[in-house]
């Protein structure tokens, strides 16, 4: 009986165009959240702006489910959420989404909510993909932004608040984020990185072969905005959610070490982006 339930969900996966079969969504992402509810909105609304078509989310013991959450912005028809509970769920969750939803999806970017996906050659996420087609994934660099002086959660978007952020010295930016197409997947392997079947890899934007989770900085084509610190309020309470990939407890020497460097310079992209598309969100 289970084994044709999930028969039921593969052939509605797929969508018939012109006699050939078509993916549901040419581009989905799939994010495990815990307690992050309130950042849900603003990071939805900027996705489907640039073309994202749905959400694969996991829910990983929030207080407030992220079902009523999602209900609540209206966006019920634009997500697909499973609960997870437990430690150390996060590539569980990606190896979940590959086997029962990968079917559905062309593309699927596997991110966190504190990461924006930001295209720089267009801004239609989709049409940007179309020249990797031939890859098993993409690997997009981090920009890691730093608290912008704000030691309180300030009001308002964060892709406003925070601006300043990391050069392409710093290192946490070598680390890469994958948008693959889950049928060249062999396996998630970790967070950042994926096993693809034979003759498939990932690729940095300029094409290149990537081996592991991080990469060369290479960032004039796409970028990964990754709001690490946001306020100093804010990552004590990320502290207190703890953490999805590796049974180690966040410190806030981490804190002080990103934030010393990721407010040297400043980046406006997004923000240029947010109002070129002109996404409205009530915060």
């Amino acid at each position: 009986m289970e084994k044709k339930k999930w028969m039921v969900k593969v052939a509605r996966g797929l969508r018939r165009v012109g006699g050939v079969f078509r993916k549901q969504y040419p581009v989905a992402i799939c994010c495990i959240i815990k307690d992050e509810n309130q950042y849900l909105q603003e990071w939805m609304a900027f996705h489907m702006a640039i073309g994202v078509s749905h959400f694969f989310l996991y829910d990983n013991d929030s207080k407030v489910p992220i079902a009523q959450t999602v209900q609540e912005l209206g966006y019920s028809s634009f997500a697909t959420i499973t609960v997870l509970p437990g430690a150390q769920q996060q590539v569980p969750a990606y190896a979940h989404c590959l086997h029962y939803f990968g079917h559905k999806a062309k593309w699927i970017a596997f991110i966190d909510t504190d990461e924006f996906i930001v295209p720089k050659t267009t801004d239609n996420l989709p049409e940007f993909l179309m020249q990797y087609i031939k890859f098993g994934g993409l690997g997009v660099n981090w920009l890691v932004f730093g608290s912008s002086g704000f030691l309180k959660r300030p009001s308002g978007l964060q892709l406003y608040n925070f601006v300043k952020c990391s050069d392409d010295r710093f290192e946490p930016n070598r680390h890469i984020k994958s948008i693959v197409q889950p049928r060249y997947v062999k396996a998630a392997y970790q967070p950042h990185y994926f096993h693809y079947k034979k003759n498939k890899f990932c690729v940095n934007e300029n094409g290149l072969p990537i081996a592991d989770f991080q990469s060369d900085v290479s960032t004039k084509k796409i970028q990964i905005n990754h709001y690490y610190c946001r306020s100093l309020e804010e990552y004590r309470q990320k502290i207190e959610r703890g953490r999805s990939d590796v049974d180690e407890p966040r410190l806030m020497d981490a804190f002080h070490a990103h934030d010393r460097d990721a407010n040297v310079t400043s980046d406006r992209t997004i923000i240029d982006l947010w109002n070129r598309l002109n996404v409205t969100v009530e915060i």
